[in-house]
């Protein structure tokens, strides 16, 4: 097996106390090009998209790999960040609301794979399963929301803000605004919104959250960076004082969001370095305030949100043609590669 170096995981949106947060919009306005995949899940799409990252990867490109965080185990998309290209399951991603001026998008459509009589026979199971599954992820939010939303509480003091004000983390330019109107922001925001608007900041999520409980991408995530744990009640301060200071090396910075509160960052990377900076212990959920047992219900509604999920892509591996897909995935990579030769 090839050596992992050029392969990261992570999760660029999650399902947070304050609902379900995507930071895609953050990372596409550095891309050229994005590859679009459409259609059901069971098509292929998530198998798609590791094997021909595996085969960029195989041929020395660097490949973010971006977990599915309806289903952590699945491939929702992968980044080559150095060649500004992605590639994104469209069923695994929030609502594609975003404008990215100059990006070249291809779509490929998987449902063309597909037997239409036999997806046409099972239509009215389709419907109701996506139906089950739209309301199971509302009942995940509220459920996150009042059993652990007081972790949240107990974890820091700063006011509560609104879903949308969280733009200082995201590094939208076009937002980076503190409200007036918030009398005590949290200490490090200020300080955060300044570096922002003169660095190359990347936000992303480290957890996933599984009816087993918390799925951790720390350990691998961090394998080959050396780590400066931080402890005790001054943590935020010192983290505030390293993005200051990092200001002034003019390096890519990388910061990684609470998976509960997506205001606080529980780790800053420096990838160009090979550092990282953490609250605590990376491989401890206990020092991310994540070692609580997850309650009986919010594991039975995570566990039918499965259940729900497998069904609806048993139907639709029963209509797929995979020989097309595989077929598809040829030209996919095919294209990848003239795309990128043509770039070099």
């Amino acid at each position: 097996m090839r050596n992992k170096t050029g392969v990261r995981h992570y999760f660029a949106e999650g399902l947070t106390t304050r609902g379900y947060i995507s930071l895609l919009p953050n990372m596409m306005p550095s891309w050229k090009r994005a590859y679009i995949l459409l259609g059901g899940p069971g098509t292929g799409k998530s198998t798609l998209i590791k094997i021909v990252g595996l085969e960029l990867l195989d041929r020395g490109y660097d490949i973010d790999f971006l977990r599915s965080v309806r289903d952590p185990d699945s491939m929702a998309g992968f980044i080559m960040p150095r060649m500004g290209l992605g590639m994104l399951d469209a069923m695994e991603v929030s609502p594609l609301r975003w404008q990215a001026p100059g990006v070249v998008e291809k779509f490929t459509d998987f449902s063309l794979f597909c037997d239409e009589v036999k997806l046409e026979k099972q239509r009215s199971s389709i419907i109701e399963i996506e139906k089950r599954l739209q309301e199971l992820q509302m009942t995940l939010e509220e459920e996150l929301a009042s059993e652990l939303g007081s972790l949240i509480g107990s974890r820091t003091t700063k006011p509560p803000l609104d879903k949308g004000n969280i733009s200082w983390i995201l590094g939208n330019s076009a937002q980076l605004k503190v409200k007036k109107e918030n009398t005590g922001p949290w200490p490090l925001a200020e300080n955060a919104l300044k570096l922002l608007q003169k660095s190359v900041v990347n936000p992303f999520f480290l957890h996933g959250l599984t009816a087993e409980g918390w799925l951790n991408l720390s350990p691998h995530f961090l394998t080959d960076f050396d780590q400066i744990r931080l402890e005790g009640d001054e943590t935020l301060d010192a983290l505030d004082w390293v993005l200051r200071e990092a200001q002034q090396l003019g390096q890519l910075i990388e910061i990684v969001l609470h998976p509960l509160n997506p205001d606080e960052v529980i780790g800053i990377v420096f990838p160009e370095r090979r550092l990282a900076i953490w609250q605590g212990n990376p491989e401890n959920l206990q020092d991310q305030g994540l070692e609580r047992p997850l309650s009986k219900t919010l594991i039975e509604t995570l566990a039918s949100w499965q259940m729900n999920r497998a069904q609806l892509k048993a139907i639709y591996m029963e209509a797929v043609n995979f020989d097309q897909v595989d077929s598809c995935r040829e030209t996919i990579l095919n294209q990848i590669l003239c795309d990128l030769n043509s770039k070099s």
